[in-house]
């Protein structure tokens, strides 16, 4: 197909991206063989609205392959995924006609289908259905609304313990008006617009993915820093919109430093939530046990007394998607970017961080840390006077279908990123 070709080669060039990472799923010519081969190498079977049988590999991070009924044994459909079909049109100066109405969870477009080869491109709203979803002008209303009172919610606020529990009740709020996914969808969505707005690698890069109309729709997942005090309602915040906790994680006790790995399949994100940890605590329930104040403030803690906690003020921490990792740290490197150097380096997984984003640090927080004696009057000095690490851009290479994440050599990064390390 030729317009894939082209496609394939413009988002090497252009962004630093591989057209696989950007595939939605395949759809082929069912057959009993097809299907037992997938069986056999791992894919189940998934129940969701579709013109054929879908299945898809729990252990691994491929797309999902749609067996159809009397399709053309020969043909095959490829689906690409795109925040915004509509963006992706215009950037290719193409008009077509898109099936499914605006905002719904499923709609699709055919950008070309040469040689027996369809290349389609869809967009997904909290739903992982394979049918274009129509909807009523009602629930347009309903979306935007829902959209407007999140980007609209209390982000600064004296008493941070209100601006907690005033999330859960828009989070709430966004369920009576979309559900829980599709609140979920705009959430994430909503984030990484702020995070995006405060980190200038996020700019340049999702510059260059809008070149080609893509969106960040190859992230792959959301870190946010969390103080302990607030770290349950956080939890309780992403399970109310339809996320689970999945495996913890845990840099070792030297860091500090642990994780809840939090995701929602049908909207399709996969979340990190950090905060200080002691290593006799990894035991305990800390996404719905609310720990103690520790004495001296790890990494995480610190971020969050001097910027606040990401899903207040600060925002997230960094943005993690899929990438070429060589070719993205030599094109912004040529747009004055930095890359640190990697933290994970295999066939199958490649990680860095970009240079921190500085952010100025208020007065008031730098002063409540040195009355408490959290940190010296020479620390509070630098963090007036050149700010403290802020968020990142972190660049992401998977090959093989591997899904997990690396373990071993994440204390080096944390102390990398400790404001208190760090000459800025």
């Amino acid at each position: 197909n030729p317009f894939l070709t082209s496609l394939d080669r413009d988002l090497h060039r252009l962004t630093s991206t591989r057209l696989f990472d950007w595939i939605d799923h395949f759809a082929v010519a069912y057959s009993d063989q097809a299907e037992n081969s997938l069986m056999e190498t791992g894919f189940e079977r998934e129940n969701v609205p579709s013109e054929g049988i879908v299945c898809y590999h729990p252990g691994a991070l491929l797309p999902r392959i749609a067996l159809v009924k009397n399709a053309i044994e020969t043909s095959l459909a490829i689906f690409i995924k795109v925040d915004s079909i509509a963006d992706f049109l215009q950037a290719h100066a193409l008009s077509l006609p898109i099936e499914g109405s605006l905002f719904s969870g499923y709609r699709r477009a055919l950008i070309s289908g040469e040689n027996r080869v369809e290349c389609w491109i869809c967009e997904r709203r909290g739903t992982r259905t394979l049918l274009p979803v129509s909807e009523t002008v009602p629930y347009l209303e309903r979306y935007l609304t829902a959209r407007e009172k999140w980007q609209t919610r209390i982000r600064r606020h004296e008493d941070e313990d209100y601006a907690m529990n005033s999330l859960l009740d828009v989070a709430d709020e966004l369920i009576g008006l979309v559900g829980m996914d599709v609140a979920a969808h705009i959430i994430m969505e909503s984030e990484r617009a702020y995070w995006q707005s405060r980190n200038s690698a996020g700019q340049i890069q999702k510059a260059r993915q809008d070149r080609l109309g893509m969106g960040w729709a190859n992230h792959d997942h959301h870190t946010f820093r969390s103080s302990r005090r607030h770290f349950p309602n956080l939890v309780r915040l992403f399970e109310t919109v339809g996320f689970h906790c999945r495996e913890k994680f845990y840099a070792g006790a030297e860091a500090g430093w642990g994780a809840q790995v939090m995701e929602n399949p049908r909207s399709g994100h996969v979340l990190f939530l950090d905060l200080d940890l002691a290593a006799e605590e990894l035991q305990l329930d800390f996404a719905h046990q609310r720990l103690a104040e520790l004495d001296r403030l790890g990494t995480v803690g610190l971020w969050c007394a001097l910027h606040g906690d990401s899903i207040l003020q600060a925002g997230m921490h960094h943005l993690e998607a899929q990438f070429n990792f060589d070719d993205l740290i030599r094109e912004l490197s040529r747009r004055g970017i930095e890359t640190m150097p990697a933290f994970s380096d295999f066939s199958y997984l490649k990680q860095a961080f970009t240079k921190g984003e500085v952010w100025p640090v208020e007065a008031a927080r730098i002063n409540m840390l040195q009355e408490k004696k959290l940190i010296s009057a020479e620390e509070g000095d630098r963090f007036k006077s050149q700010g403290a690490l802020g968020s990142h851009l972190e660049n992401l290479q998977r090959r093989e279908g591997y899904k997990g994440f690396n373990q071993k050599n994440v204390s080096d990064i944390i102390k990398r990123t400790d404001p208190r390390a760090i000459s800025v």
